[in-house]
């Protein structure tokens, strides 16, 4: 009998935003036309239960919208190909691209992709062959799987094909990059398998809580003090985005910079911007945050074991801009595994972004680490060693949201805050005997379904619902605590564990 190996991986989705004209989002796309209309991507994660994968990379070359008239020739969405890692995406998107094409009838939609890279737990009782690679059981490893087939074309009569393009008439697609049926479980190798699905457009607010989260992570390339604008640059020769900001605009620069708001931002820097789509195509930060602050190496993954005694601690990398050339710490690909030695002194914080944690949850010493956290990391050095066995000793460690998804065992609305009870967790979590995390529901918790419409919280979750939850996360004494940010309802269709 065929041994089943259990790597049930991400779902990876795009979202096509076709918004009128008005207000460009991209500073290199081309002005919009009297018969142009905007098109803009992100990529989002929605991966089923029992994961064990911990991280999945793939290279986007391609996004062609093709014409329905033969003789007009596919509008490329791409300036150039995008790497994309999807675990840390299950409850937001990241934008790909965003630039504006002719109107007009379109019958599909071919996207390409090379170079999949993978980093499991080996959960299965024996070492499996990856490749020339051998992962013995309970090993994180990481590794180059077979792209089987590398184009993928929604087209019509598939929904939500034909699409017919006007000006000032947003349309919202979803493509649906389901890695559970992607990943072939007799080799590990990658068959494509997508999907498409019309969402509503963006609120006519702008930036509301049903609208689709964006992120974006770069340099800032210019800012407008008297727009309150800036535009932030993907790598050296990516597309660049312009972000508008406002009163309700969060910026966390930490300790850099004490005035927390647009004054923080200095040309040159590194940060993460959350953001939301607005109805005419233009970004609106809701949140500004240093992803790698001036003159401070740091570095970010998740933990996927703890040794207490020996004062360190296994992670994978999920986070690769700071590894960059010339910056002493060499050049890493996401997912690869780390093992972290604290300093003597090593303090401890938590990312608190802009809400308050309940009382009793704590983070200051390894005592307070545990499998599935994500971590923010300062080196002290280079690392030590080659992969799989690179090893880097650093002297702060802040814990930072975590992703998980899961299914609803327990909703308590009498508590104080009110919570529910995730089950059917990933494998990686339930071996390391973690069957259960209690999730705390704030005053700001925004809740989404999986369409991007907001729902009534609590009240409508009851047992056997799929949520996807970002918080961070607590080594309790019951049983594990995430302080959720926000809460996405899935559909019963995102992914079955194996």
């Amino acid at each position: 009998m065929r041994k089943v190996i259990s790597c049930v991986g991400p779902v990876l989705f795009v979202a096509i935003v076709l918004a009128g004209c008005g207000g460009g989002m991209s500073s290199m796309q081309t002005p919009l036309g009297t018969n142009m209309a905007q098109v803009s991507l992100t990529i989002h994660d929605s991966p089923p239960m029992g994961v064990t994968v911990l991280s999945f990379e793939i290279e986007v070359t391609g996004a062609a919208l093709q014409p329905s008239d033969s003789s007009s020739q596919p509008v490329s969405m791409l300036s150039e190909p995008e790497d994309i890692e999807l675990e840390h995406l299950q409850t937001e998107s990241a934008l790909l691209a965003s630039r504006s094409v002719p109107t007009g009838t379109y019958s599909g939609l071919m996207v390409t992709f090379v170079n999949p890279r993978m980093t499991i737990q080996n959960q299965t009782g024996a070492p499996i062959t990856l490749g020339t690679q051998t992962c013995s059981d309970q090993q994180v490893c990481e590794f180059n799987p077979k792209l089987n087939q590398s184009s993928v074309t929604v087209e019509a009569p598939t929904q939500p094909f034909p699409i017919t393009l006007t000006m000032n008439s947003p349309v919202v697609l979803k493509m649906d990059f389901n890695i559970n049926t992607s990943i072939q479980q007799s080799d590990l190798s990658i068959t494509p398998t997508i999907s498409l699905v019309q969402l509503p457009p963006p609120n006519s607010s702008g930036g509301s809580q049903g609208d689709e989260d964006m992120e974006l992570i770069g340099q800032v390339a210019s800012r407008d003090q008297t727009k309150n604008t800036f535009i932030i640059q993907r790598g050296m020769n990516g597309p660049s985005f312009t972000i508008s900001t406002d009163s309700n605009t969060h910026f966390d620069f930490g300790t850099s910079c004490s005035a927390a708001n647009f004054s923080c931002l200095q040309t040159g820097q590194i940060v993460k911007v959350d953001a939301k789509m607005k109805p005419d195509g233009s970004l609106l930060a809701f949140e500004v945050k240093f992803f790698q602050p001036p003159n401070q190496m740091s570095f970010a993954g998740s933990v996927t074991s703890v040794n207490t005694g020996a004062s360190s601690f296994q992670i994978v990398l999920f986070d690769e801009e700071s590894f960059g050339s010339g910056d002493g710490m060499g050049s890493f690909s996401m997912g690869v595994p780390l093992t972290i030695n604290l300093a003597p002194q090593a303090t401890f914080s938590i990312d608190t972004r802009s809400f308050m944690l309940p009382s009793g949850l704590n983070f200051a010493s390894i005592a307070d680490l545990m499998v599935g956290q994500e971590v923010r990391l300062h080196p002290t050095g280079a690392p030590t060693g080659m992969p799989p066995n690179l090893m880097v000793t650093v002297d702060q460690v802040q814990l930072e949201p975590s992703f998980l998804t899961g299914s609803v065992t327990a909703v308590n609305t009498s508590s104080n805050p009110q919570s529910f009870t995730l089950g059917s967790l990933p494998s990686f979590l339930t071996n390391a005997g973690i069957t259960s995390i209690q999730v705390d529901v704030l005053a700001t918790t925004q809740f989404e379904t999986e369409e991007d419409q907001t729902f009534s919280g609590l009240s409508s979750f009851k047992p056997g619902d799929m949520v996807s939850v970002r918080g961070p996360l607590f080594k309790t004494m019951t049983m594990p605590t995430m302080a959720a940010e926000k809460v996405v309802k899935r559909s019963m269709s995102s992914g079955t564990s194996d």
